[in-house]
């Protein structure tokens, strides 16, 4: 019966765009835009592991638009790495790869996307995030920046709208390419028609400055010149690894390693071995 359920849910979503959008196509846009845009929070409960991690970094509430945002802050003497995590996470996600980082002495910032982990706000878009990726930019000077999945594709858009003169490397770790590829599944997922994708599509290029087709990674990675690794796991069920392969394909100064141990987490001896040997060569 939970099976059941958890699949006929996002087909009535679906049928609820549709039936919007018989009426009101604008209207259907907007809830469709704001369930996609809705993460599971991912909090940081008390007493448990990941406080007790997160516990040991100074931590620090700034400003944006919907409230505050997390950071931590682990001193270290080395460059700035600065650390991005993906969709319904938190930065207990680097603590697989911290005690590497933290072994070489690094000076790492890591953050909580908005409406995730410790961060104010209901609502997640990558270019939100990116506007807080900016802001941490500009007040650290980040030497390396290494984001997961979603964290990719708002960090290269960031990058793109703002270069950072710091900025030496970059480290992309299962990123998606293509915001039609998401969108188009998410359709297909909840079944709505093209006369609410179609809203949708209208209500990204007035909220954010672009359709829906135009918003890919590869594109807005053609004009950076920064070192940078695509590491992509060859059995990620989440974003295919051609992804990365379109992204390397655009950039100047990549290198692209499928591996095969990790999934979409990428979390294991090979691939933080692959991320450590790109930092120190």
């Amino acid at each position: 019966m939970k099976k059941l359920l958890e699949k006929a849910i996002p087909k009535l979503y679906g049928f609820y765009f549709n039936l919007i959008a018989l009426f009101n196509k604008e209207k259907a846009g907007i809830k469709a835009l704001e369930v996609f845009s809705t993460p599971r929070r991912g909090r940081v409960r008390s007493n448990s592991i990941q406080k007790e991690f997160l516990d040991t970094a100074r931590q620090q509430r700034i400003a944006y638009d919907d409230g505050l945002f997390m950071l931590y802050h682990w001193q270290g003497d080395g460059p700035t790495i600065l650390l991005l995590h993906g969709w319904e996470s938190n930065s207990f996600r680097w603590k697989y790869v911290f005690p590497e980082l933290k072994k070489r002495n690094y000076n790492i910032i890591a953050i909580d996307a908005p409406a995730h982990g410790m961060t104010d706000g209901t609502l997640f878009t990558a270019i939100k995030y990116a506007g807080i990726i900016k802001t941490v930019n500009s007040l650290y000077q980040p030497e390396i920046i290494m984001a997961h999945s979603v964290g990719a594709m708002a960090t290269v858009y960031s990058v793109h709208e703002q270069p950072v003169e710091s900025l030496k490397k970059l480290i992309l770790l299962g990123s998606p390419n293509s915001l039609e590829v998401i969108m188009k599944g998410y359709q297909q997922l909840l079944s709505f028609n093209n006369r609410v994708y179609g809203a949708l599509n209208e209500l990204l290029k007035k909220n954010f400055g672009y359709y829906i087709k135009d918003f890919k990674v590869s594109l807005f990675a053609k004009a950076l010149s920064t070192e940078t690794l695509l590491l992509h796991a060859q059995a990620d069920v989440v974003v295919p690894a051609s992804a990365s392969q379109q992204i390397h394909n655009a950039m100047q100064n990549s290198e692209l390693h499928i591996t095969n141990t990790g999934g979409h987490s990428l979390h294991t001896e090979e691939n933080t071995r692959l991320i450590i040997d790109f930092l120190e060569k």
